[in-house]
């Protein structure tokens, strides 16, 4: 078996032992849910546990440094089982842990399917590395506890804290050959080799990847041994190196890349291959905690291809999922395409942070979006009713966002089922959930019925709502028109706002509003006259975006616009502020025309000049 396939099969593998899912659990397209659906729907988990923290629902705010996902509710089932199977000091086989009671129970109710199959099970815990320790080799799982932390966190720091070996140094400078240096190699102490330079590895590596042309058959069977011995060595003191240099993720995948060629294209001895995965198990970790930190800074599209590649489906992931600041060039679209390598049930395993990166970074890149969008959605909608409200609610707001998303098939699947896992937790919601949520759930005309009952609980806080709140608020209610009986308590709610001296709006929030409503309630005259006379008095804080509103709102392309005292003379105050900007452009367009006759006038003169002086001149002859 090459190199490279036998990579694949310890980072790729997708379990031997797959178990058969029934058709059942296939997932299908769906009709709306009705509003008795919604209301009774039996994939709620009835202990799940509401997020009341707001969080900005700007699309910017959910890019590489957005906060961690909640914790979802199968975590806690997991957590739950792997207890019970003894999965806190020791690995419980995942068969084991599919077959626990509660698992299928959990799956049965939530899914309306059997448990995931290894694979997807490995995604899962393998993508939240700070709680789960996945064993590939035995295919089992136990919790990360804190003494496990500790003792990682002791291994790390001395990796980076390594004591110079200036005598190993010294004697791998004065190697002259190759046969000195697999000495020095071969007989130093493995923590010291960790301990060079990172540019005395990369040299090492140069060397000792060639092949070995021994001059001496006596010792010919000695050196052989002794270069595997420091080929090895070598390689494992790659990450080592990498930590004590305090490497960038740019030349950790430049040595990712060194390991994977290392001997080039010969057949190595199966220790140095069985070392060479080693190490690049541990760099695909170094990775990923890096970008999971840092993210993936100035390395571009290219620099990740390899990894994306090569590297186990929870690394390529999370590669991908930061491509969304690289554009929309040719590289970045095939970088992104590797997502389609991950199989589509496997996927769903994979963390919901990641996720919801992947989401946001079809945001920002068309290339992205049309490589990913399809299937992140997918594997939103499997999982929908496990996510925490306000995963759910971000989840929503960067689909919408995303290119393309209007004509996506499997977005539209996502907010289907966003409504039927929301529709039970809407009492429970917080006011900047339902904003988010009726914000992009309010264009979608088949869930009326659910913007319906999210109207209802919303406008009864509507009262007590910010007016930045609510005034996004009232945008994702409008759709439901003037005659909803929610909408009409939410404009009563400004009214009353007025009042009571609460609305806090500035000049152009004030003109957004009237913008919004205008074209869905022109004929509240309690509203109208309450924001007809905030208009009046502030209109000469309005900036140009909010004469424009104002313009939109009730100018002549308005359909029907609403009637109030202060109308005609906003509108006036609009055509008076334009005219000087017109007059000032027909002005310049006469200055321009002027100074291009000018021109002319002196072009003809220089010609004329040039021909002799113009036709008096040739009366002399």
């Amino acid at each position: 078996m090459s190199y490279h396939s036998h990579f694949d099969a310890v980072f790729g593998s997708e379990g031997e032992e797959k178990e058969t899912v029934q058709a059942s659990s296939k997932r299908t397209k769906e009709t709306p849910p009705s509003t008795e659906t919604l209301k009774k729907s039996p994939r709620q988990d009835p202990d799940a546990t509401p997020e009341t923290h707001p969080s900005d629902w700007k699309v910017e705010s959910l890019d590489a440094r957005f906060e961690e996902a909640t914790k979802s509710v199968y975590d806690e089932v997991l957590v739950e089982a792997v207890t019970e199977l003894g999965g806190d000091s020791n690995y419980v086989e995942l068969a084991k842990l599919k077959a626990h009671a509660k698992v299928r129970t959990y799956f049965r109710r939530a899914f309306f399917r059997p448990p995931w199959e290894d694979d997807t099970f490995a995604m899962f815990f393998q993508s939240r590395p700070s709680e789960w320790d996945f064993d590939e080799a035995s295919r089992g799982v136990r919790m990360l506890s804190d003494v496990m932390k500790q003792i990682a966190q002791v291994v790390n720091n001395k990796r980076r804290t390594a004591p110079f070996p200036e005598a190993l140094y010294t004697q791998v400078l004065k190697a002259g050959t190759l046969q000195d240096t697999i000495q020095v190699v071969s007989s130093a102490v493995a923590a010291e080799v960790a301990a060079l330079p990172i540019d005395s590895i990369e040299a090492l590596l140069e060397s000792l990847g060639k092949p070995l042309q021994p001059d001496n058959p006596a010792t010919a069977a000695a050196l052989a041994v002794a270069h595997v011995n420091a080929q090895v060595k070598v390689l494992a003191a790659v990450p080592g190196a990498l930590a004590k240099k305090g490497a960038g993720l740019g030349q950790i995948l430049d040595f990712y890349r060194q390991v994977i060629t290392f001997g080039g294209e010969q057949q190595v001895d199966p220790n140095v291959a069985a070392q060479k995965i080693n190490t690049l198990k541990v760099l695909c970790t170094d990775t990923a905690a890096f970008i999971r930190e840092k993210g993936v800074g100035t390395v571009g599209a290219k620099g990740l291809m390899l990894l994306c590649q090569t590297a186990p489906f929870h690394v390529s992931t999370l590669a991908i999922a930061c491509l969304g600041d690289k554009g929309d060039g040719d590289d970045v679209k095939a970088c992104a395409s590797l997502l389609g390598k991950v199989p589509a049930h496997v996927l769903e395993g994979l963390a919901q942070e990641t996720l919801l990166q992947l989401a946001v970074a079809s945001t920002k890149s068309g290339a992205v979006a049309e490589a990913t969008l399809g299937m992140v959605a997918k594997a939103c909608a499997a999982t929908l009713p496990a996510w925490s409200t306000d995963d759910v609610a971000k989840l929503l707001l960067a689909l919408s966002k995303a290119k393309g998303a209007a004509e996506s098939a499997e977005v539209k699947e996502v907010y289907g089922r966003a409504a039927e896992a929301l529709a039970p937790k809407l009492a429970e919601m917080s006011a900047t959930q339902l904003i988010k949520v009726a914000l992009v759930l309010g264009k979608v005309p088949s869930l009326k019925e659910f913007l319906e009952m999210l109207a209802a609980d919303a406008a009864n806080r509507a009262a007590t709502m910010p007016s930045p709140q609510l005034l996004l608020l009232t945008q994702g209610l409008l759709p439901l028109g003037s005659s909803n009986a929610s909408v009409g308590k939410v404009l009563e709610a400004w009214v009353a706002s007025a009042g009571e001296g609460k609305l806090s709006l500035t000049a152009d929030q004030l003109a957004k509003l009237a913008q919004l409503v205008a074209p869905a309630a022109p004929g509240h005259e309690g509203f109208w006259k309450m924001l007809g006379g905030r208009l009046g008095a502030e209109q000469k804080a309005l900036t140009d975006a909010g004469w424009a509103s104002i313009e939109a709102a009730f100018g002549a392309d308005a359909a029907s616009p609403p009637a109030f005292e202060e109308k005609d003379s906003l509108l006036a105050a609009a055509k008076s502020r334009k005219q000087p900007k017109e007059d000032e452009k027909r002005r310049d367009g006469g200055k321009k025309r002027s100074r291009s006759r000018d021109d002319r006038k002196r072009s003809r003169s220089r010609e004329e000049r040039r021909n002799g002086g113009g036709g008096g001149g040739g009366g002399g002859g």
